[in-house]
């Protein structure tokens, strides 16, 4: 995908992904730790990291945005270096490709590696840095740096993917994995061939990447000439599968991240095949895939997956598979990534690390007022359900339902915390920090202190106190996932459990620590709270382009350029939430509605046949699983759909009405 102009229309398409946030400042999502902020360069973008043998994670990432330079003024490749699991950053080192002989306005795209073995001469641990070299002139389109001191230097190590063939003559998104036979694989996006737009292609080294060949096309589809796979991702399952994670356009849905799988690195099966989508009814996950596999103890182990251009119920999430990508579902990501009027994306091919059998650390690029930067954070990942370090949660008993409340607004040090009828305000709003070794900060919104053992007690049936932050153990708590979105929540200090003092506990009761029991009194649902409503487009299943749109009120479906007026977001219904309203989003209270059997945006006037006439039911789309169908909540059998270029509900009875009523999702 990058092309000149394929950049640019991305670009442009980038435009649309503008986010509207339902939360106040006061508990804002989370957006993690600064690894770079410049008001200079607001434009990074392309985030990679790894962690090393040592532990510690470096991270690097391109600091110019290619297209709104204007492929100028490209500025040298910097690592930094954490010590702390992302916590904290510090500048490392630098690579400018300047001083070996290449135009640094022409590199970008960037993948970083760490050798899991000996490969050659190189000992597992070697560092591997590779960028896209653009340049027509240039020999090579994939350059490759070698670090054997955890990056604090750097030698030019080889370069691969010679200039010439057909097109462009452009290789994009070097990544780099080991075959299964012990050779180091370059995969990297190819629009060289004859007959392809663009290809995911390979090549292979016998001796640690200083020299390449076996060139082998493995995805890609010369009879289609809109067929673009790209960005290609490959982590290695615990029982030896290769998994390829990659962008795809040119086939519905466009964008779609996709994955194939190969027993030896090297062989994907046939190229042309499309590959399994990622993607849980009408959610998938969309462009420049970040990915991570993480062996936490099942039979399995997990997979996340987060694009950049996600289609999800908020911006805060991802993917997960935990039965190889036969099904996926929803869950938190580390990062909340996605700002207000960007154009520059955020979440631009950013990195998932899994940091142990259950912390996932995010580095990728967040949009913070009018720039981008790079930022990390981690989340402690429970299968179905994440803990997000930075986020707000709200904690629920199961025995009695009951929330975790600092008993009063502005209440001093030395409260208890007691449980009370759950109320929407931020004295029942907690923001969980992590801390290390499994263990989290936890401070009340309102008052700014944090849950407390007083005094280092270890006596069960000690209340819980709020403090200020003294940094002890008194003040960290351990989440351990019990299933269904509960948790089980122990003081480090006294290793006792937060509990709600007995079985029917009214509300007002004191929260008290006491022995693990197994009991429901323990267990406590976290309910995140600083969630945003993303804005969709719904565009036309069978006219790529298109997408319902309102003019004077009218619905239509038109082409992308009407931007403001094809944006709208999916709320509860007015006439039964379990339903759903479209609002548009630039008139904000106005609904589409339909009338007369034809469909109008219009502003609730409160009364009952409006809320029914707008409000309808999602189905899945009926010519695409991924898709989107909107059944009239009052009409059962009528469905929104189009006809020459304007929307009404008809009944679906043939095949070019089924694609008429279906729409994609986009954000």
């Amino acid at each position: 995908m990058k092309k000149r102009n394929r950049l640019f229309v991305l670009s442009l398409a980038l435009l649309l992904l503008l986010q509207v946030f339902v939360i106040g400042s006061a508990h804002a999502a989370a957006t993690g730790s600064v690894i770079y902020s410049n008001a200079s360069q607001p434009e990074p973008y392309y985030a990679r990291a790894v962690k090393l043998g040592n532990g510690n994670i470096l991270a690097t990432f391109t600091t110019k945005f290619p297209v709104n330079s204007g492929w100028a003024g490209m500025q040298p490749f910097n690592f930094y270096r954490s010590t702390d699991n992302g916590a904290t950053w510090s500048y490392l080192s630098q690579i400018d490709p300047n001083n070996y002989g290449l135009n640094r306005d022409q590199q970008a795209m960037t993948t970083l590696y760490v050798l899991p073995q000996q490969l050659g001469s190189y000992p597992a641990g070697t560092l591997l840095f590779a960028s896209s070299d653009w340049g027509v002139g240039a020999a090579y389109t994939i350059h490759i740096w070698r670090s054997t001191d955890n990056g604090a230097t750097w030698q030019l190590h080889s370069n691969l993917a010679a200039q010439g063939g057909y097109g462009t003559h452009h290789t994009w998104e070097p990544e780099f994995a080991v075959s299964s036979d012990g050779r180091l694989i370059c995969y990297y996006s190819d629009e060289r061939q004859l007959g392809y737009n663009q290809a995911i292609a390979l090549e292979t080294s016998s001796d640690g990447g200083l020299t390449w060949g076996n060139y082998s096309l493995i995805i890609g589809d010369n009879t289609n000439w809109g067929a673009r796979p790209g960005m290609p991702r490959v982590v290695k399952h615990k029982n030896g599968t290769y998994y390829m994670f990659y962008e795809h356009f040119g086939a519905a849905p466009e964008g779609a991240v996709r994955f194939k799988t190969s027993s030896d690195g090297i062989n994907w099966g046939t190229p042309s095949a499309l590959g399994t989508l990622v993607g849980t009814g009408i959610y998938r996950a969309s462009q420049a895939p970040e990915i991570a596999y993480i062996d936490d103890g099942s039979a399995n182990g997990r997979f996340y997956v987060r694009g950049m251009t996600d289609v999800v119920q908020n911006q805060n999430q991802m993917f997960t598979s935990a039965d190889n990508g036969a099904t996926w579902s929803l869950v938190d990501a580390p990062l909340t990534v996605a700002g207000s009027n960007q154009n520059t994306p955020a979440g631009w091919s950013g990195t998932l690390i899994p940091l142990n059998n259950s912390m996932l650390l995010e580095v990728n690029t967040v949009k913070v007022g009018s720039r981008n930067e790079i930022r990390a954070n981690v989340a402690q990942m429970n299968g179905d359900s994440a803990l997000v370090s930075g986020a707000t949660y709200k904690f629920i008993n199961q025995n009695n339902g009951l929330v975790i409340d600092n008993a009063g607004g502005g209440s001093p040090v030395g409260t208890r915390l007691i449980q009370w009828n759950d109320l929407g305000l931020n004295t029942q709003w907690f923001r969980a920090d992590y801390r290390s070794n499994g263990f989290f900060r936890v401070m009340n919104l309102n008052n700014n202190l944090v849950w407390d053992d007083p005094n280092g007690a270890t006596a069960p049936g000690t209340t819980i106190n709020q403090w200020t932050d003294n940094f002890l153990d008194t003040q960290r708590w351990k989440f351990a996932y019990s299933g269904g979105g509960f948790y089980t929540i122990m003081n480090e200090h006294s290793g006792l459990m937060v509990d709600n003092a007995g079985g029917g506990a009214p509300a007002g009761t004191q929260l008290i620590q006491w022995t693990a029991n197994g009991l429901d009194t323990q267990r406590w649902k976290a309910v995140r709270i600083d969630v945003e409503t993303p804005i969709n487009q719904l565009a036309a299943y069978n006219f790529p382009g298109s997408y319902i749109r309102h003019e004077s009120g009218r619905g239509k479906t038109n082409g992308s350029q009407y931007i403001a007026d094809s944006q709208w977001k999916i709320v509860p219904g007015l006439a039964n939430a379990t339903a759903i309203s479209i609002e548009s989003v630039n008139f904000p209270g106005h609904f589409l509605r339909h009338k007369n059997g034809e469909i109008w945006m219009e502003a609730n006037n409160g009364t009952t046949l409006f809320k029914n006439d707008a409000t309808w039911r999602l189905r899945t789309g009926f010519s695409h699983g991924n898709a989107a169908s909107f059944e009239s909540y009052n009409f059962p059998g009528q469905y929104i759909r189009h006809m020459n270029g304007l929307l009404y509900i008809t009944s679906i009875n043939n095949v070019l009405d089924q694609q008429d009523a279906t729409f994609f999702l986009k954000t």
